[in-house]
């Protein structure tokens, strides 16, 4: 039971820092109905399948003040919090979701009337239905009531009044649960819809462009442990991972840094001998090493106290032969200090889940 509330605890405490209080500030609400569709999750179907799916979202966005340096970098963005409904039109196999995300909305002409707007977020799912060895086996995409969701939008909005929008939107969702249970395939569902936006007050607010090109400009050395549960085949129980991750990063401007380092990886023999049970042909002598070392390379992007990273990595040992030959790594770092960081990184084989990865890290 660790291996599920722990993650969950991690994410929620995030979304509190995101939405942290601060001074008095306005808020606005809003509802978006959805239509959409959804992505192939299994061989026999088609790239796109249209079964009725709809959905509902109702949301709330405080408006940034300019106080914190980092708002006026990102043009003085909304931080929004959203309660989300689906019916996938598949009650049998798929039935129905209920997702909460938080996100980061951003303009792109902040002194037009109408707007061109993007936002991005995560947040966490629950699934009505999912797979079942007996009861549900063409659930293939969902085996956990609870998941990660990423979410991402575009949408064009335009003044009813000076206190009601409407706005017209695509968006996109995809949600997993990171390797937790198997199988994971994961849902994949693009949406479109028109939406309101009512704000109660609206805020006085001086917009202030950020005009320093100051920076930290030198190299840091930074150190990071984490710890994972993840499941290798269907029916299977969480096996323990660890990663160790030393890299340097160096700031190039005021709004991300580059990074170069070396991941350490360690699976335990278990988990290697079942992951050679689902090759095809397994070689007869192999190494049951659950070791990978890989050097790593990418990026942080900084919003405040929070830092997202993404990396690339090339497998340079890997004793087992199991993976591609390289990864990607998608992750929240969040400073609880100058110095020392929370971390919970998505590992990924192209379009499949590794591990999700919660830890610690210090930067020197």
């Amino acid at each position: 039971m660790t291996h599920r509330i722990l993650p969950i605890i991690f994410i929620f405490s995030f979304f509190g820092q995101i939405l942290q209080a601060q001074e008095k500030q306005a808020w606005s609400f809003g509802a978006n109905p959805y239509y959409g569709s959804v992505m192939r999750y299994k061989k026999e179907q088609p790239k796109l399948n249209f079964p009725g799916f709809y959905g509902l979202e109702l949301y709330g966005q405080k408006i940034t003040n300019g106080k914190r340096r980092w708002e006026r970098m990102y043009n003085y963005p909304l931080l929004g919090l959203a309660l989300e409904y689906y019916n996938f039109g598949v009650p049998d196999e798929l039935g129905e979701a209920v997702m909460a995300t938080t996100y980061l909305d951003f303009t792109f002409n902040r002194h037009n009337r109408s707007q061109f707007r993007a936002n991005i977020g995560a947040g966490l799912v629950y699934s009505s239905k999912t797979y079942d060895q007996e009861d549900n086996p063409g659930n293939i995409a969902v085996s956990t009531p609870i998941s990660y969701v990423l979410r991402a939008t575009l949408h064009y909005e335009m003044p009813l009044s000076p206190k009601m929008f409407v706005n017209l939107n695509v968006s996109y969702r995809h949600y997993s649960n990171g390797r937790w249970d198997m199988p994971n395939n994961g849902m994949n569902f693009p949406l479109m819809g028109i939406g309101i936006r009512y704000l109660p007050h609206a805020p006085k607010i001086d917009y202030l462009k950020d005009t320093s090109k100051t920076y930290d400009r030198l190299v840091h050395f930074n150190l990071m442990a984490s710890t994972s549960w993840r499941q290798v085949w269907k029916e299977d129980f969480p096996h323990r991972a660890y990663t160790v991750s030393s890299y340097f990063s160096k700031q190039v401007s005021k709004y991300n840094a580059i990074l170069l380092g070396v991941d350490y990886f360690k699976y335990d023999e278990e988990s290697v001998i079942r992951a050679v049970n689902t090759v095809p042909n397994p070689p007869e002598n192999y190494s049951t090493d659950g070791t990978q070392v890989a050097i790593t390379m990418g990026g942080e992007l900084y919003l405040g106290q929070l830092w997202i990273i993404v990396q690339a990595g090339i497998y340079v040992y890997e004793p087992a032969d199991l993976s591609r030959n390289w990864y990607q790594r998608y992750g929240i770092k969040y400073l609880v200090t100058k110095d020392l960081f929370l971390n919970v990184n998505l590992k990924t084989h192209s379009r499949t889940a590794d591990m999700m990865e919660f830890g610690l890290g210090v930067k020197i």
